[in-house]
């Protein structure tokens, strides 16, 4: 398995926003970011705490809406990856915190992006949602470049080389 870097820091260190300039939603101050040629709608997948989903889409308008505005065609298996395979048809604004992150998973990996930044990607998930984290940490690992932003130390494990950010 590759490498994944696991950027640590206390709050506003500036973790989510490190993630933001490698996605190209924010702008460095200083420095600048090279991604791999080729587009980045495909090669870069981003779940993040901010991220805002539609509320009166369903899990799958959403998740079809996702993929057509990459350029892709809906992935229905990672659905089922994630945990939402009986929440299709089911209002995102019904949703609980945790199953809306994983739908927020779903997106980022549907692509099955060169890099994928997660943004505390456990955060008001359950046992079973934090074994998925793992699961599709473990298979990025294998497709490419992971980055994971945290302060929880169990998601310490998820990487291999970390980044302090309070260093």
């Amino acid at each position: 398995m590759g490498d994944a870097l696991i950027v640590l820091g206390r709050n506003g260190s500036g973790k989510s926003t490190l993630l933001k300039v490698i996605a190209g939603l924010a702008s460095p101050t200083e420095g600048k970011v090279n991604l791999p040629p080729g587009d980045s709608r495909q090669t870069l997948g981003l779940s993040a705490l901010d991220i805002h989903l539609y509320a009166n889409l369903t899990v799958k308008e959403h998740f079809q809406l996702a993929a057509e505005l990459r350029g892709i065609e809906p992935d229905w298996p990672v659905l089922e990856q994630v945990g939402l395979q009986e929440r299709f048809n089911q209002l995102v604004g019904e949703l609980s915190s945790g199953t809306r992150a994983r739908l927020k998973l779903a997106i980022a990996t549907a692509a099955k992006p060169q890099i994928l930044l997660l943004d505390e990607p456990g955060v008001s998930l359950d046992e079973a949602g934090r074994a998925t984290v793992k699961q599709i940490c473990d298979i990025q690992r294998t497709r490419g470049c992971l980055i994971v932003a945290t302060n929880d130390p169990l998601e310490r494990s998820l990487g291999t080389l970390e980044l302090d950010l309070a260093s």
